[in-house]
């Protein structure tokens, strides 16, 4: 039986290659659309092949959203997480149609994530154009998403990564021709005048979709997402999108079994890391709320704790930095006057 993973979608940076608008600089501005078919609302069932509803995720998609409205060949902009981080558990998908359970000799199917993303340059739509084309944009996501999750309906096995990335596809085409349609029926006549002639339309520079499964992050748990922009696949300048998939299994993260890879077979350790438990738990219930900032920090370990765990079982080096940060803690809690 597959696990469940702690799946995190993260679009890191857009770097300008080209701006591609003339005298001035860019304006650029991003629309994301995230989602899952997974076990949380997807099921195998008998006689129905593939039902449930999927899952869609959707933030800002306006004017300067990205922060930076004075972009240059060769800046980088970091997306904010607000328009570019998807945290969330991808559960395989339960097959309850004994017959097929025996044709997969399996009792469950691999999830699909994903994130469609276009990135926008802002020329003279003014503000709400760009919320009514990012309205569009979401709605035609998830119109396409659950087409594609009814193209493997009555599949007799998982779809494959090129099944998907066919079906992707069309979740692209369909966006674009969507938007389109939704800001020239937003336009008043003297917009559709304006902007069917002179005026200057913001322009698309691109829209692509990524995808992965449950069963490529068990493989490779970190997936690069990269997409370039350029010449006449671009609608304006030379830009590149970077970001990454990163899916571990759930692991249970309280200190003891985060720390449980060394202590079982090392007494004077495991006395140690017991003090520095204690020390840990002390603090927690006292001075860790005199300082606010240091919940800010715990939030970030936390994340980051199952991916720990799974390093610190296979290499030695993050065991011992990690027993040593540990014996820090623990020593500078009980004595704050001590060196580490």
């Amino acid at each position: 039986m597959r696990a469940t993973l702690n799946l995190e979608t993260v679009l890191q940076n857009v770097h300008c290659h080209d701006e591609g608008d003339g005298w001035g600089n860019a304006e650029p501005y991003i629309w994301t659309v995230f989602f899952k078919v997974d076990g949380d609302t997807f099921a195998v069932e008998a006689g129905a092949g593939l039902i449930g509803s999927p899952t869609i995720v959707s933030s800002n998609g306006s004017h300067g959203n990205l922060g930076n409205t004075d972009v240059d060949a060769g800046d980088d902009v970091p997306v904010p997480d607000a328009v570019g981080r998807w945290s969330t558990k991808l559960k395989p998908i339960p097959v309850n149609d004994a017959g097929l359970r025996a044709l997969l000799g399996a009792d469950d199917i691999p999830a699909i994530a994903g994130v469609v993303v276009s990135l926008m340059e802002e020329d003279g739509w003014p503000d709400d154009l760009a919320d009514t084309g990012y309205s569009a944009f979401v709605d035609a996501v998830q119109l396409a998403v659950v087409k594609v999750a009814a193209s493997f309906q009555h599949a007799l096995a998982a779809p494959t990564p090129q099944q998907i990335k066919d079906q992707i596809d069309v979740v692209k085409a369909s966006a674009a021709s969507s938007v389109k349609a939704a800001v020239k029926n937003a336009m008043s006549g003297w917009q559709l005048v304006w902007y069917g002639t002179f005026g200057d339309n913001d322009d698309g520079v691109g829209t692509e979709a990524f995808t992965t499964t449950t069963d490529e992050l068990v493989a490779t748990p970190a997936i690069t997402i990269n997409r370039r922009w350029s010449g006449d696949e671009s609608g304006d300048g030379d830009w590149e999108l970077s970001g990454v998939f990163r899916g571990f299994p759930q692991v249970d993260c309280h200190l003891e079994s985060l720390f449980a890879f060394s202590a079982g077979g090392n007494v004077r350790q495991g006395e140690s890391h017991a003090r520095s438990f204690d020390a840990m738990r002390a603090f927690r219930e006292g001075g860790f709320r005199e300082f606010p900032g240091l919940g800010a920090w715990w939030g970030e370990f936390t994340t980051a704790s199952p991916a720990l765990a799974l390093l610190a079982e296979k290499r030695p080096e993050v065991q011992d930095a990690l027993n040593g940060l540990l014996h820090d803690v623990g020593t500078w809690l009980e004595d704050r006057t001590a060196g580490i």
